[in-house]
C-alpha cells in the first residue's frame, strides 16, 4: 500500500521581513544566487521584470528533491533560467540549522497557501506572487529539457494578461470563452486557489457548457458525488464512463484526478472499485506520465 501511495505524484509582518532574512540571497552550495524571502522574489521580479521560479524542497532528505537539484539546478545550463526568473528556495529541512526560524515560519504560510503536498514542487508567479504555472515531483528530465520547458512557459504568463484582457472588453459568454483560454490551461488547484473569481465567473456565463472550464468544473463535482456514492464497481464504471461522455473534460486533468482519488478508495480496500477508477484513468491519457505508470500499478497490485 505504500509502494501504491509513492506512486502517486504572506509573512506576519513588515519587521519580521526585514529582521529575520539575515541573509536574503541563499548562499550555501547548493542555491547559490537564489533569494530565500518571499517578499525580496516579489521586490526583484518587479523591479526587472521577471516572473518567479518557487522551489519548494527538502533539501537534506527528500531523493527526487536531491536528484532535480543534482541534474537540473546544478548544471550550467540551468543558469539561463535567470534569464527570464527570480529564483526562490523554499526549504523544509529536516536540520532546521539550514535554516533560520524565519524562513521556517515562511514556509509554513506559504507551503499552506500554495496548497503543497509533496516536494519537489515548482510554481511560477508572477511579481505579485500569483502563479500561473505549478509542476511536482521530478521524472528524471535531462537539464537541458527541463530548462528548455521551464523557459517555454513564461508564455503563459504573457496568454494569461492577454487573455484577461480580452475578457475585461467582452460580455456574457464571450467573456467567459477569453477567461477559459488562461483558466483551461493550468492546474486545478492553481486555478482554484488563486483564480476562484475567474473561475466561478466562466461557471456563472457559461451556461451551454462550451468553455473546457465550465465541463471540468461539472465533471470534477460530479465525478467526487459518484467516488462518494459507495457504488459497487460494475455500476461505477457504467456511471464514470456517462459521465466523462457527458462533460468531455480535459484529458490529462481527469486523469490525474482520477487517479488521485483511486488512492484513497485502494487505501479503504477497496481493490475492485480502485481497479475500475485506474483502468478508466488510463484510457484517457495513456500516453502521459500517469497513464504510462498506471499499467504498472494495475500488474504489481491488481492481479487477483
Amino acid at each position: 500500500m505504500r509502494l501504491f501511495n509513492k506512486s502517486l505524484a504572506v509573512l506576519a509582518t513588515a519587521t519580521l521581513v526585514i529582521t529575520s532574512f539575515s541573509t536574503a540571497f541563499a548562499d550555501d552550495d547548493h542555491y547559490k544566487g537564489w533569494t530565500r524571502s518571499f517578499e525580496e522574489a516579489k521586490e526583484l521580479a518587479a523591479k526587472e521584470g521577471k516572473a518567479i521560479l518557487m522551489e519548494f524542497t527538502g533539501s537534506d532528505w527528500c531523493p527526487p528533491c536531491k536528484a532535480l537539484h543534482k541534474n537540473v539546478l546544478s548544471q550550467e545550463v540551468f543558469q539561463t533560467v535567470k534569464e527570464d526568473y527570480i529564483l526562490l528556495v523554499l526549504d523544509n529541512p529536516r536540520d532546521k540549522s539550514l535554516v533560520t526560524p524565519a524562513e521556517q515560519q515562511q514556509y509554513k504560510q506559504l507551503s499552506t497557501k500554495f496548497q503543497v503536498r509533496g516536494v519537489p514542487s515548482v510554481f511560477l508567479a508572477d511579481a505579485e506572487g500569483r502563479p500561473f504555472h505549478f509542476q511536482s515531483g521530478y521524472g528524471g528530465q535531462k537539464a537541458d529539457q527541463w530548462v528548455a520547458d521551464i523557459r517555454a512557459k513564461k508564455e503563459t504568463l504573457e496568454k494569461r494578461d492577454a487573455a484577461f484582457a480580452r475578457a475585461e472588453a467582452a460580455e456574457g459568454v464571450e467573456k467567459a470563452k477569453a477567461l477559459d483560454e488562461f483558466i483551461s490551461t493550468i492546474n486545478p488547484q492553481v486555478a482554484a486557489n488563486f483564480y476562484k473569481d475567474s473561475v466561478d465567473l466562466i461557471d456563472q456565463l457559461d451556461t451551454e457548457g462550451v468553455t473546457s472550464t465550465k465541463r471540468w468544473t461539472s465533471f470534477e463535482t460530479k465525478f467526487n458525488e459518484l467516488a462518494a456514492g459507495n457504488l459497487d464497481a460494475e455500476k461505477l464504471a457504467a456511471e464514470l464512463n456517462k459521465l466523462l461522455e457527458q462533460t468531455e473534460p480535459n484529458p490529462e486533468k481527469a486523469q490525474e484526478l482520477i487517479f488521485k482519488v483511486s488512492a484513497g478508495i485502494f487505501q479503504k480496500g477497496n481493490k475492485p472499485v480502485a481497479k475500475v477508477m485506474l483502468t478508466a484513468a488510463q484510457k484517457l491519457a495513456p500516453e502521459s506520465s500517469t497513464g504510462k505508470r498506471i499499467p504498472q500499478i494495475l500488474d504489481q497490485f491488481f492481479k487477483n
